[in-house]
């Protein structure tokens, strides 16, 4: 995808809105100023931890949001709007482990951007990672997405990184403030990020709590060149990124798992058991075959899969 051609089928708000009005006067102004000015903010995390409400309370248009398990953002979208005297785009992205794409199609539209977006001089002043504090604990998703969210970044650019919990308004205060030391304690899930660098804020779900958040990336002096784009544009494989290993390692144990169960319906002799098992073992076939694809396309050329 080209970034250029993304600035311009931005979808805008019906034209006689206030909302409208705004983003038509950033639009116009913003294009010239891409190449040096505006400030350029990626927006990750998980499938359903408000990327798009975080956009929303920017952009001055409504985005599509999504709810339950479906993800709305399957394609990395730029979104132009203001902060002060600021002009910014902000980068929403996929979250990985969804269960409508795999993660090497997500990878590869990520990539792909950030190969483009290189090529164009747009370097990211930061990254915004979203996490749901509703969320009852760390789920096997979330911890995917944030041990990816680091082999894409890099830890060398964690300086650069906000580390936002959302969804406050509909946590009880007492479950927040416990999960969200869970996260931050010296034990956490947090802790290396921060002892990097990372700073910790929450995301009170307003225009005036992301703009704060948006701010603090812009007084950063410094630009970062994610791990995976410094990867790309340099002609690594997907398949040789740190990101393109670990979703192969990934792959590798689920094909373990595979085995174990073919082998256990293999030993089973209860009738009821096997009917059981052989339900689940088709499931893992076919899951397989999506993984098998996979490998395939990370193992594909740069200039092929980009």
């Amino acid at each position: 995808m080209n970034p250029k051609s993304a600035r311009k089928a931005a979808p805008a708000p019906p034209p006689y809105s206030e909302q409208g009005r705004i983003w038509d006067a950033v639009r116009e102004t913003l294009p010239n100023s891409i190449p040096g000015g505006a400030k350029v903010i990626a927006i990750m995390g998980p499938t359903g931890t408000g990327k798009s409400t975080f956009i929303s309370k920017l952009a001055g248009r409504e985005m599509k949001i999504g709810h339950h398990l479906h993800s709305c953002t399957d394609q990395v979208e730029e979104v132009p709007c203001k902060v002060g005297d600021h002009h910014v785009i902000l980068v929403d992205t996929p979250g990985f482990n969804d269960i409508h794409r795999s993660d090497t199609e997500i990878l590869t539209a990520l990539a792909d951007w950030m190969k483009s977006s290189y090529q164009d001089r747009m370097f990211l002043s930061g990254i915004i990672y979203l996490h749901a504090i509703s969320d009852t604990r760390m789920t096997h998703s979330s911890l995917q997405n944030l041990r990816m969210f680091r082999k894409l970044v890099g830890d060398h650019n964690l300086k650069n990184v906000i580390l936002a919990t959302t969804k406050w308004s509909v946590t009880p205060l007492e479950d927040g403030l416990r999960r969200e030391k869970d996260l931050t304690s010296e034990e956490g899930f947090w802790s290396t990020m921060m002892a990097a660098g990372s700073m910790v804020r929450r995301f009170e779900n307003s225009a005036a709590s992301a703009q704060s958040l948006v701010e603090e990336i812009l007084h950063l002096q410094k630009k970062i060149v994610p791990k995976v784009q410094e990867e790309v544009v340099h002609g690594k494989k997907l398949a040789d990124t740190e990101a393109g290993i670990y979703i192969e390692q990934t792959i590798a144990l689920l094909q373990k798992k595979h085995e174990e169960e073919v082998q256990r319906a293999r030993s089973e002799h209860n009738l009821s058991m096997q009917k059981a098992l052989k339900a689940e073992r088709e499931r893992l076939d076919k899951r397989m075959a999506e993984r098998v694809e996979e490998q395939r396309q990370l193992h594909m050329t740069t200039n092929e899969a980009l």
